[in-house]
């Protein structure tokens, strides 16, 4: 309540400039184009049409493949139950990223629940039988670690050698094959013990659709020191369902004031719009730099922090939860959008934490494709296996080659 008291006086004088912003940002105001009804977006009731009529797969270059029918549906399949209220709101209740869609398409596998994601999909993966970068590497403490900017433009710290992995040239196929669909991506992955890691574009902003939620969820908590925890069902809805209204909520209790000024340290880039704006652009450097303070206030025992990972270990709709749930604990809050209408322009993006087999990494990927989560997926995938190849875990690619499907 104190936030919101400091925040009234800013808020006042920036109301017609968030009108504005309501204005353009359809999603704000009113439906967004394949939202309305409950419909899933575009590219999630294409998948959903494909997954029912055939096993998708294509094989991009040397490694980047299409998402398969399994993860695919586990992305727009709800992961959990935020409670009994969930998808009860009225059907004018606007929802951004088609939030309730898992539900009203009448999934009934929870596709991103660690304990359930396994059994659907057990035989294709046995049948994809992923297989690991022999490449012989030195991932210890001690090794030799170099620097380098391979020739797609991607940045990368890693132990001397990688750049001349099978693994390291998925990743750069995973990009080419994106960015040859004419979308633009920025992404920061980082292993939060050793600093290794990967970037590509990663200071260039791009509209977060939905995945901010995670951001401003952790802002309000942290600032009152655990007291907007008392909202916990708002911060449930918001999070887990990626709930408009619910979000909304929380920005009428906690104002602005404190999102934009727990931004400027950590993307500074974003900070000024969030004093304003409910989606503020942001780089994919500035969103890591908030998880990584994610992260840090999710694994303290501070107030709020076990409310923020409960949430964050069980969202809908996420593509690093679909690609690695069934074995690995993931943090993460996607976000996508369809259409561009000025300030709201297309998205896809999911950011977040994997506890991973070798180490646990920070990760944010941005991109202004239109909800296009198909795409996307290869590059997770490839992100993945470069961390573990970088730091001595997995370096399989987990998504089903065309080789393998059906």
């Amino acid at each position: 309540m104190a936030a919101r008291h400091a925040a009234q006086g800013r808020n006042n004088a920036k109301a017609d400039a968030r009108k504005d912003h309501a204005r353009h940002a359809g999603h704000l105001a009113q439906d967004a184009p394949g939202e309305k009804n409950g419909r899933h977006p575009r590219s999630a009731h294409r998948g959903r049409t494909v997954a029912v009529a055939v096993a998708v797969a294509a094989v991009v270059a040397a490694g980047a493949v299409m998402a398969s029918p399994q993860l695919r549906g586990q992305i727009f399949s709800p992961a959990g139950h935020a409670g009994s209220d969930v998808g009860a709101s009225d059907a004018s209740s606007r929802r951004d990223d088609s939030s309730s869609s898992g539900k009203k398409a009448g999934a009934t596998k929870d596709g991103c629940s660690g304990a359930s994601t396994s059994d659907a999909s057990t035989s294709a993966k046995a049948k994809a039988a992923p297989q690991e970068d022999t490449t012989a590497l030195d991932t210890g403490a001690g090794a030799k670690v170099t620097t380098f900017a391979t020739s797609g433009g991607i940045s990368v710290t890693a132990p001397a050698g990688f750049e001349s992995t099978p693994t390291c040239r998925h990743l750069q196929d995973a990009v080419a094959a994106f960015t040859a669909r004419g979308y633009h991506l920025g992404f920061a992955m980082v292993d939060l013990k050793t600093g290794r890691g990967a970037s590509y574009n990663a200071s260039q902003k791009f509209y977060p659709a939905s995945s901010i939620k995670a951001v401003y969820v952790t802002a309000i908590l942290e600032s009152t020191h655990g007291g907007a925890a008392s909202s916990s069902g708002a911060i449930t809805k918001c999070l887990v369902d990626s709930d408009n209204d619910a979000f909304r909520t929380l920005l009428k209790t906690y104002g602005y004031n404190v999102y934009g000024s727990w931004l400027q340290s950590r993307a500074p880039e974003a900070a000024q719009e969030a004093y304003g704006y409910n989606y503020p652009h942001i780089s994919a450097t500035g969103m890591l730099n908030c998880w990584r303070e994610v992260y840090r206030f999710g694994t303290s025992s501070e107030p709020g922090a076990s409310l923020l990972t409960g949430c964050l270990a069980r969202t809908n709709h996420s593509a690093w939860g679909a690609l690695l749930r069934d074995r690995f604990t993931v943090w993460s809050k996607p976000g996508w959008y369809p259409t561009n209408e000025g300030l709201a322009s297309t998205a896809t993006a999911d950011n977040g934490i994997v506890f991973s087999d070798c180490g646990d990494y920070a990760v944010a990927v941005l991109s202004d494709a239109p909800s296009d989560f198909d795409s996307l997926l290869p590059v997770l995938d490839a992100l993945n296996a470069a961390h573990g190849k970088m730091c001595g875990g997995s370096s399989a690619l987990r998504q089903t080659s065309a080789t393998t499907v059906g």
